[in-house]
């Protein structure tokens, strides 16, 4: 999960994801306050689904929302965030490959809106079960349930101020929502290619990114390979084993370990990578440069350089041609 190896990690794994991605744990907290807020809602009112499109929820709101958060919440705390699960569920298939955090991202997300949604809606407004106001104490009690729930969108908003306002308003630099640089990266590779589908390798972040704005450019080092990398398991020695050559591009690209440029140079032609984009202050400019490449363009902060392959291989998409012979029907349809 990024840089982060259940491996290395062992039974404290799940409490590190936790504390990266929950913010340090405040959303964690905000989980079970909501969790416990969801459960005991209900008893005299109010309900997270009105109109009468849910008939008899206004009658048994407790109940159901118990029927809908507490099960998952169970289910939860005995696997997802039982330290030991992570664990045992590597052995059947790699956890830091696999979306493994969605599992116990999303009922978080889903329990604080659903918690936050009733005491705006009808938890600090102090609608009853039956639609109308409480009797007794109705503007104490409203006057208290207004105040849990401004405390709540506090909390809130503490919580997510790194995402929310922390940087303020920014206004995206391109209309792909990514560094500007990106686009004139790409641009460069084009200019400076005999092939309509080049081949590179770039630094972890514009790997995770160059595919989405053009997916003409082959990846060489896939999202995967990256990851291994990034949890130590490319090393000097492992990118000088005989026959390991995208470990040997991400040693150097990646991990900006100088290895024997003969080496690199050999991974470049086995795996007919045209294209090297790094860093321009990372340090590795020299050395590329040492290795017999060729500085080909420079943005603001990275140099894209070129290799010479002496077996350059075309790639060619594929042909669907004859799908649409034998379904002329859904080509009229499209067309």
């Amino acid at each position: 999960m990024q840089n982060l190896n259940i491996a290395e990690a062992g039974f404290g794994y799940i409490f590190k994801c936790i504390c990266t991605y929950y913010e340090g744990n405040i959303y964690f907290l905000l989980y079970i306050l909501s969790m416990a807020f969801l459960c005991i809602f209900g008893e005299k009112g109010g309900h997270p689904f009105p109109g009468e499109g849910f008939p008899g929820i206004r009658a048994e709101n407790g109940r159901r929302m118990r029927e809908l958060f507490l099960p998952q919440f169970i289910l939860m705390v005995l696997t997802v965030y039982n330290p030991v699960f992570p664990v045992a569920l590597n052995s059947f298939f790699d956890v830091n490959k696999e979306y493994y955090r969605f599992l116990w991202m999303s009922p978080v997300i889903i329990s604080i809106s659903a918690a936050g949604a009733v005491l705006v809606t009808e938890y600090s407004s102090g609608i009853s079960g039956n639609g109308s106001a409480d009797d007794a104490g109705s503007e104490g009690r409203r006057a208290g349930r207004s105040f849990v729930a401004f405390v709540f969108i506090i909390c809130l908003l503490a919580a997510g101020g790194s995402f929310l306002y922390k940087d303020g308003y920014i206004v995206s630099p391109t209309v792909y929502h990514m560094p500007t640089e990106i686009p004139e990266v790409a641009e460069i590779i084009h200019e400076n290619s005999d092939v309509e589908y080049p081949r590179a390798v770039f630094e972890y972040d514009y790997n995770m990114m160059i595919r989405q704005y053009d997916a003409s450019i082959l990846l060489v080092c896939d999202r995967e390979a990256y990851l291994d990398a990034m949890a130590g398991k490319v090393t000097y020695d492992t990118a000088m084993e005989h026959g390991a050559y995208i470990d040997r591009l991400l040693a150097v690209v990646g991990l900006g370990i100088k290895i024997r440029q003969s080496r690199f140079i050999s991974a470049l032609d086995h795996t007919h990578t045209e294209f090297v984009v790094v860093t321009t202050s990372g340090g590795m400019v020299p050395y590329l440069k040492e290795a017999g490449l060729t500085v080909v363009g420079e943005t603001a902060n990275h140099t894209v350089f070129r290799h010479i392959n002496e077996e350059p291989e075309v790639f060619e998409p594929a042909d669907y041609s004859e799908v649409w012979r034998l379904t002329p029907q859904i080509y009229d349809f499209l067309l």
